[in-house]
């Protein structure tokens, strides 16, 4: 008989036991953070912040302001740096520099017509545009006549190269 009465407490003592082993446990350990999702969430924060914050144009209100026509502006004409036309007398060379010491670019003949660019820095030279290449040289003076009525001091002061 005293096993009788032992076995109902048996039976209540191992059905406890048995039911708190498979109730869940409670833990004060943190839970596991999800690394790839919170990124995720951030990201999408962080874009839609940017989408709601993006700056979109308003159109200005309609004016009733004329807008200016387009005018042409007057261009002035720049003067040429040629100032006279000379006459060559004679057949003449037309050198690099003032002088036989620098070389001879061409000959020039009485027939050609020559823009003189100013006066040589060496006395008794003019510089000229050679009517052959077109390039500037020199020109003794004694083959050049001006017309009286230029002024020939009004010509810049040119140097040798």
């Amino acid at each position: 008989m005293r096993r009788a009465k032992l076995f109902p407490i048996l039976v209540i003592q191992v059905s406890a036991i048995l039911s708190t082993s498979c109730a869940p446990q409670q833990s004060n350990a943190a839970p596991t953070v999800d690394v790839i999702g919170t990124t995720a969430a951030q990201l999408a924060s962080i874009m839609l912040t940017q989408t709601a914050a993006a700056y979109t144009p308003t159109p200005l209100p309609p004016t009733d302001t004329p807008i200016p026509l387009f005018t042409d502006t007057p261009t002035i004409e720049p003067t040429p740096a040629v100032t006279s036309i000379p006459k060559i007398s004679g057949n003449t060379a037309c050198y690099a520099g003032p002088g036989s010491q620098y070389g001879l670019i061409s000959n020039l003949s009485d027939t050609e017509e020559v823009y003189v660019m100013g006066i040589g820095s060496v006395p008794g030279w003019y510089v000229i545009e050679n009517p052959i290449y077109g390039s500037m040289c020199w020109v003794s003076a004694s083959y050049v006549t001006f017309d009286p009525s230029f002024d020939v001091s009004t010509l810049p002061t040119m140097y040798p190269p």
